[in-house]
């Protein structure tokens, strides 16, 4: 999965990292191409290096979960601005969690069950 290939729970791309303001090259690496759908736009699936948890936490907290032109980034989810911003860091790390899941990813589990757990 490319949540686990590249440490990035909700398998963001490198714009998406750009975008938020992480720094190439110490927050984030330029990881595996993918397209989507009958795109021909090749993107890059962002290599987190550091917390996956709170880098994910700092990119939602900077950009959101919608573009600019009210698209959402991820097409399960959809939470607005100042609801997101409200929640303490224990609620967005299991948002992050049940968005890591959703994407299928299995071997970052352990990150996010004390998360589970508390709640």
């Amino acid at each position: 999965m490319r949540t686990d290939s590249h440490n990035n729970p909700t398998a963001f791309t490198t714009d998406v990292a750009a975008e938020a303001g992480l720094k190439l090259g110490i927050e984030y690496t330029v990881g595996d191409p993918f397209s989507v759908g009958s795109m021909t736009l090749t993107l890059h699936t962002a290599r987190l290096i550091g917390d996956p948890i709170e880098l994910t936490i700092r990119v939602i907290d900077r950009i959101g979960f919608y573009t600019k032109l009210g698209v959402q980034r991820w097409s399960y989810i959809g939470i607005p601005r100042t609801l997101w911003l409200s929640q303490t860091p224990a609620i967005k790390s299991c948002i992050i969690g049940g968005m890591y899941l959703r994407e299928g990813g299995k071997e970052m589990l352990g990150k996010f069950s004390e998360i589970f757990h508390v709640l």
